[in-house]
């Protein structure tokens, strides 16, 4: 008498496939947004620490409005110096300058502190005249105006943005600089409270 034939049971392989989806894609899509937040992080505000310590380079400034004495980084030796990059043309430049000029006002009379305005347009300032009439109108509106330079071959841009993290200067941009020629801090962009910050810092310094 012949046995009939048996069904083997199911092999542990085919177990497995017919579970729920494994906790490894779970892992993986986590991991690639942790790595997304990261990103975004950096661009919205890159590392310092490419800038920090480094000499500020050499200053090639011309005085735009009457009440704008000479500079060069022989005479900033000894002082603490805040050099702010702005435009009229700049969005955050024009919402940040208020702040600015109001610190600055605090220090007019230091001779320890030294603030250095230094209006910009997009390029190469070919039209000297437009940028010190379109600066001149922007400082009629501020309570507190400061004296104000131009960089009219765009050469201290250039050689400030060599030692920005990206290579690259944007708007606005603020360094401040102490006694020995040295960045010690850098701002990069509009971002409320930064000012405050700034004040800290010089008074640390001091």
């Amino acid at each position: 008498m012949s046995s009939s034939p048996t069904t083997p049971p199911p092999s542990p392989t085919a177990t497995v496939q017919e579970s729920g989806p494994s906790n490894r894609y779970l892992l993986v899509f986590g991991g690639i947004m942790l790595v997304g937040i990261l990103i975004l992080a950096w661009i919205g505000k890159p590392p310092r620490a490419v800038t920090i310590g480094k000499p500020l380079p050499e200053l090639d400034l011309q005085a735009l409005l009457d009440n704008t004495s000479p500079t060069s980084n022989a005479e900033l030796k000894g002082k603490l110096v805040v050099l702010h990059f702005w435009g009229t043309w700049c969005g955050p430049c024009v919402k940040e300058f208020p702040e600015f000029a109001k610190l600055a006002a605090q220090y007019a009379d230091s001779d320890q502190v030294k603030f250095v305005s230094i209006s910009c347009s997009g390029g190469a300032e070919y039209d000297l005249d437009q940028l010190r009439s379109e600066t001149v109108n922007f400082m009629s509106k501020i309570p507190n105006p400061i004296p104000t330079y131009a960089d009219p071959a765009a050469m201290t841009r250039e050689r400030v943005a060599w030692i920005l993290p990206r290579g690259s200067l944007g708007y606005p941009t603020t360094l401040l600089v102490d006694r020995d020629g040295t960045i010690i801090d850098l701002i990069e962009g509009y971002y409320p409270g930064e000012m405050e910050k700034l004040a800290t810092e010089i008074e640390r310094k001091l």
